[in-house]
């Protein structure tokens, strides 16, 4: 056993990493021989297969470029703030000049510093020693010029195992349109609201989130469960790169059934003997050898197998026939004939939650849902979300902040 959990904490080829230089994070694929483009740097991981997760690593400058670095691990990182004795601070800013002659050191000279030793606390200690204002600035414009360029200088990555919190912080920071602006506090909402739990039939119908409501669900259902999600998506392949990052084992990736709304709909109306049949089918030989090739019909005609997305359009048409037990609509469509159709698998007695960006869609929503007696409890928030700088005699709100979407929860009766 511990043999096998060691294995699991190392990082293998094929594993989906998210690498961390102080607040920024980017996912990357562990391949042999891969680089991986961070900011301005090029940085070879192959120094990182075989280590485990969350170790520190020093990027190194190889002597061939400027732009490439090589992986060397460490056990402590130095802390610029820490690593210089600053004795001599001012009390005001108001007279310092700030201009090209302030500081000695041209861009050559910093470039240099970089090709010999590149270090932030060894470059940040020859920017400070040559700087003709920085004894002028006060202790507070020090400690902030300080981290300012060991920010620029910082030459430490930690290595981490994808989780739902750090992929949605990670696609928010870097295009919030990529999860349909759903931020973690409003993940969390949804999938609270949403009540999933391990042995139930979920349905979710995503229109853009790169796979992280998916990845959320299919991951609070847990492996070795009885649990299953139909994931319903408007075009051709659903978007499945949060999913992909999180690894899940397949039996786990098998119960996550993967359709496109109008087939899956189509198949449900039209095609009702073929997934019924094939549900009596698949009892009838569940201890038979696996169908052959060509499957033979009544009328002696041959018939080629049935394509991937058919077998998978009739498995979900038999958990939605026994209907499902929680519903999410996270769409860029005007959510209420969507919500009107789906509203039909969805057990009595349970809740849904349908998110938008947008307030005036679900406003729609909402009259519709007062229409019917069948729907109580409607409810439409929006989540204030702001965080706080918090330092000694300097805690106040970051400046920049979202607003988020909006979120409608309702409870459907059984009738």
């Amino acid at each position: 056993m511990e043999n096998a959990n060691e294995d699991t904490n190392k990082i293998k080829v094929g594993d989906f990493v998210i690498v961390q230089r102080q607040g920024y994070t980017k996912l990357h694929k562990i391949k042999a021989q891969s680089n991986l483009i961070l900011g301005s740097f090029h940085i070879e991981m192959d120094n990182v297969i075989g280590e485990r997760y969350f170790d520190t690593f020093q990027m190194k400058n190889t002597s061939n470029s400027k732009k490439f670095y090589t992986l060397e691990k460490v056990n402590e990182v130095n802390s610029v703030v820490e690593s210089l004795n600053i004795e001599k601070s001012g009390t005001d800013n108001r007279h310092i000049q700030v201009n090209a002659e302030s500081q000695g050191l041209s861009k050559e000279d910093i470039d240099k510093l970089k090709d010999e030793q590149f270090g932030s606390s060894n470059i940040v200690e020859q920017l400070v020693n040559n700087s003709k204002t920085f004894n002028m600035k006060t202790e507070y414009s020090q400690e902030k010029y300080l981290k300012k360029k060991e920010k620029k200088y910082f030459e430490y990555i930690v290595i981490r195992r994808p989780t739902i919190r750090l992929l949605a912080q990670m696609f928010y920071r870097q295009d919030p349109t990529k999860t349909l602006g759903i931020r973690v506090d409003d993940l969390s909402q949804i999938l609270n609201h949403a009540n999933i739990h391990p042995e139930g039939n979920h349905l979710l119908y995503d229109s853009g989130t790169s796979g992280l409501l998916p990845a959320a669900i299919t991951n609070l259902i847990g492996s070795k469960t009885e649990g299953h999600l139909i994931h319903m998506h408007p075009g051709n392949e659903c978007q499945k790169n949060a999913f992909m990052a999180m690894q899940f084992p397949q039996e786990q990736v098998e119960r996550c059934t993967n359709v496109n709304l109008y087939s899956v709909l189509r198949c449900f109306y039209q095609n009702k003997d073929s997934y019924k049949k094939t549900q009596d089918t698949e009892i009838d030989n569940s201890c038979e050898e696996p169908a052959q090739k060509k499957i033979k019909v009544e009328d002696g005609e041959e018939q080629l197998p049935k394509k991937s997305w058919q077998i998978d359009n009739e498995r979900a048409c038999r958990i939605l026939s026994n209907r499902v037990d929680s519903l999410i609509i996270t769409s860029k469509e005007h959510p209420v004939n969507i919500t009107k159709e789906l509203l039909q698998f969805l057990n009595g007695n349970r809740q849904f939650v349908v998110f938008n960006i947008l307030k005036e869609p679900l406003m729609d929503l909402y009259n519709y849902l007062k229409s019917r007696e069948d729907i109580i409890s409607i409810r439409l928030c929006n989540n204030f979300m702001r965080n706080y700088q918090v330092l000694p005699e300097r805690t106040h709100p970051e400046v920049n902040m979202c607003s988020g979407g909006y979120i409608l929860t309702a409870y459907k009766l059984s009738c």
